[in-house]
């Protein structure tokens, strides 16, 4: 059923990314020497034989072009680093003009290190079709950590929607001594829905804090000890507080394994206590010629059903450079979703996504791209599962290119 007047979780609106992003971007004119711009621009042709991952019989196909341009500005300064990415991705249909969508990003990045301090916030803006939100695509590893992907789709689509989402951390870390170091981090996520769709698309948000302690065994191995409170507000609210211990390995600078175990109590407002155990394992390895990324996680989160579930998710992907001009990659993601409450509407949901490409860099500056992608879900409630598959062939161009 949907709703056209929504319960809002907090009165203040979003602010446009355009005007913070024009305001971010004045106030560095002064310095504009210090900046780096890298623009980068793909355009394709785009087919999915079930867009909407809809059950049997409901299948819709769409095909058509697709275009994805973004530029990032980031400064060279090696003690203060600041990163601001606008992006742009858009899709035109010619026999489903009902998907057609303009999707806006906003990503941004500001650190400040000195020998003992690392300081910063994170901060990222989507508007985007609920095509995309709710049933995303590939590993989603540009767009989380190791331990941390982003969260909140459902899988569920009942009609054309879009969704406003932001999230916002600060952090810091302080070496207290050569061996000891403490860290905080407070982060706040929102998303909105145009329409509100019960158990389907739903507004929530998340507010947490986090503090931790860390020892360093040797300059590569350390052991955290970090505490936990987290606020969800969906159709109902829940608190949440726990902790977990965490080791990290580094290898090499660019190569990493972390194994977290915990556990955290939530408080909904409606139900029982509950105590669920979160945890990770998975590292990051670059070579030369290859990348692995490997994250498993489980996790208590807020999705767009309105409900707070607990979630198992893996995501992996590999890519590897056949040659200086030829490279290929191999990503994966599944996850399954447990609505905390044993008595709760929200069925146990199963997803997976897969994608299989290839990168042909003709000219330095220019590539030739192609992409396959599988998407498969199941809800327990359902009789059936859901799949579909899909490729995407486009150009890119990078001007600023650097390698």
């Amino acid at each position: 059923m949907c709703r056209k007047t929504p319960r809002r979780l907090v009165t203040p609106q979003f602010i446009s990314p355009a005007i913070l992003f024009a305001g971010l971007a004045a106030a560095s004119v002064a310095s504009a020497a210090n900046w780096e711009i890298a623009p980068r621009v793909a355009a394709g042709y785009r087919y999915s034989d079930n867009y909407h991952l809809g059950p049997p019989g409901t299948e819709v196909d769409v095909s058509g072009g697709e275009a994805d341009a973004q530029v990032t500005f980031r400064t060279l300064d090696p003690r203060t680093q600041i990163e601001i990415t606008p992006r742009v991705q858009a899709t035109y249909f010619p026999d489903e003009p009902d998907d057609d969508s303009v999707d806006g990003y906003l990503d941004a990045r500001f650190v400040d290190e000195t020998p003992r301090r690392r300081m910063g916030v994170l901060g990222a803006f989507a508007h985007e079709d609920v095509t995309r939100s709710e049933l995303p695509e590939g590993t989603d590893v540009d767009g989380g950590d190791l331990g941390n992907p982003v969260q909140g789709d459902s899988g569920r689509f009942v009609e054309h929607n879009t969704r406003n989402y932001v999230r916002v951390t600060p952090f810091i870390r302080y070496d207290v001594t050569q061996r000891q170091r403490v860290d905080g981090e407070v982060h706040y996520l929102r998303a909105d829905f145009e329409k509100q769709f019960d158990n389907a698309q739903q507004d929530f948000s998340e507010t947490g804090a986090s503090a931790g302690w860390g020892y360093l065994f040797s300059e590569r191995s350390s052991l955290t000890f970090r505490a936990l409170v987290s606020k969800y507000e969906t159709t109902f609210d829940t608190d949440a507080y726990g902790g977990y211990v965490q080791w990290d390995t580094n290898f090499t600078q660019t190569s990493r394994v972390y194994v977290r175990a915990g556990a955290q109590q939530t408080e909904p407002e409606f139900g029982e206590k509950d105590t669920n155990v979160i945890a990770g394992v998975g590292g990051s390895w670059n070579s030369q010629r290859n990348v692995l990324f490997l994250d498993l996680t489980r996790s208590v989160e807020p999705i767009s059903a309105g409900t707070v579930v607990e979630r198992y998710q893996l995501r992996m992907q590999i890519n590897h450079e056949v040659s200086p001009r030829v490279s290929l990659t191999l990503g994966a993601r599944a996850s399954r979703d447990e609505d905390l409450d044993s008595a709760g509407i929200f069925p146990t949901r199963k997803y997976a996504a897969a994608e299989g490409g290839f990168e042909w860099r003709v000219l330095r500056n220019f590539a030739v791209t192609a992409t396959y992608s599988y998407r498969w879900q199941e809800y327990a409630d359902e009789l059936s599962d859901r799949s579909a598959n899909g490729f995407l062939i486009g150009l890119v161009y990078e001007p600023r290119r650097a390698d």
